[in-house]
């Protein structure tokens, strides 16, 4: 086990990610090189609080010089961790990077998210509820998710995770996806008058059907603060298969759009909704049990299985899933988990194509 990794400058958002999980589980020291800045200055403060809390002054006066620095956050510390992350995108990071570390310690924990919990591009609250927290299930780890306040962009929200890990991680292991047994679409609005979602859903429905896939569409409310703008909404997908699933998200865009948010034209709801469904119909056109976004976010939990970390007797277990794209992430989280643990981490295939992913201890 390497107690030293290094990151060099501006790593993308799987390997902070994953180096900031795997360093809160090991105890290892990240060096890499400032000034680091929005949700991922956000992740690295948060990952000192999670660990030595003592650190949070060093690693905040760290990420804002332009040179290299070392951070030791040392190991993460069971319990409720209240974490300010005010950037978008940071929510779900959080959340991703977080659970495993304390996931290993055997004992409940409670994750208290402030911050946009609804970006573009980004997971949102349904997403990580129906698509991820499912999947996290299969390596022994509960995870009851609350949305306390929505946010989106540049919105304050609260998002709330208890976690409740079984003693030791169990072995995920998804080579073939499965029939497909349903597809949901959840329109999710923050004013409950607003038909704009369900007009979103309809459309995904209809380009699903193109695909051969009947879905099914219900709307749920958002809670949201008095003060949130009107009009704002999310919908998200979720196809579930016998053994793996996949879900896809977008937002809805504000038809009276403050200035200071910039001058971006609304998107038809019926757009959205097109957009939703391609997302969800590209995966069904290809191969793989688990999508590129989300073969990412199990790779961290692989490795700390694999690597035997935790309460476990007897020799670690291999795990193995097939991805439908091998993204650059993937690849680079696998080149990282060989230097920091003694784990054999294989991604098969080449990037932009289908692949399998092993992750065995070493012999």
């Amino acid at each position: 086990m390497r107690h030293l990794v290094e990151l060099g400058e501006a790593p993308s958002p799987a390997i902070l990610d994953g180096a900031l999980s795997l360093a809160l589980a090991t105890g290892a020291t990240v060096r890499l090189v400032g000034p680091l800045a929005g949700a991922d200055a956000s992740l690295v403060l948060a990952a000192a609080r999670i660990g030595d809390a003592d650190k949070l002054d060093e690693a905040r006066a760290g990420i804002a010089q332009s040179a290299p620095i070392e951070l030791a956050f040392g190991h993460a510390r069971a319990g409720v961790h209240t974490l300010d992350l005010p950037d978008d995108g940071a929510v779900p990071r959080a959340l991703w990077s977080f659970a495993w570390p304390l996931a290993l310690l055997g004992r409940p924990s409670e994750l208290r998210l402030a911050g946009p919990n609804h970006t573009e591009g980004v997971a949102t609250f349904h997403d990580l509820r129906l698509g991820w927290a499912p999947l996290a299930a299969r390596f022994g780890l509960k995870v009851s998710l609350e949305l306390l306040r929505a946010g989106f962009a540049r919105e304050a929200g609260e998002l709330s995770a208890s976690l409740d890990p079984a003693p030791a991680l169990t072995p995920l292991h998804i080579v073939h996806r499965g029939i497909l047994r349903q597809v949901a679409l959840v329109a999710a609005t923050a004013e409950g008058r607003d038909e704009e979602p369900l007009r979103a859903a309809q459309a995904a429905a209809r380009k699903l059907r193109a695909h051969g896939v009947n879905a099914e569409s219900e709307r749920v409310p958002l809670p949201h603060s008095q003060g949130s703008r009107a009009g704002r909404w999310a919908l998200t997908a979720v196809a579930e298969f016998e053994n793996s699933l996949v879900s896809a998200s977008a937002l809805g865009t504000p038809r009276e759009r403050p200035a200071l948010l910039g001058p971006e034209s609304p998107q038809a709801p019926e757009a959205v909704g097109e957009k939703v469904a391609e997302r969800i119909g590209r995966f069904l056109r290809g191969g793989g049990a688990i999508d590129g976004r989300m073969a990412e976010r199990l790779l961290v939990p692989s490795i700390l299985c694999a690597s035997g970390l935790g309460a476990r007797a007897g020799t670690p277990p291999t795990c193995h899933f097939t991805t439908s794209v091998v993204t650059d992430g993937l690849v680079s989280l696998a080149t990282l988990a060989r230097r920091m643990l003694p784990v054999r981490a294989v991604v098969d295939g080449a990037v932009g194509e289908e692949g399998v992913v092993v992750v065995a201890p070493l012999a």
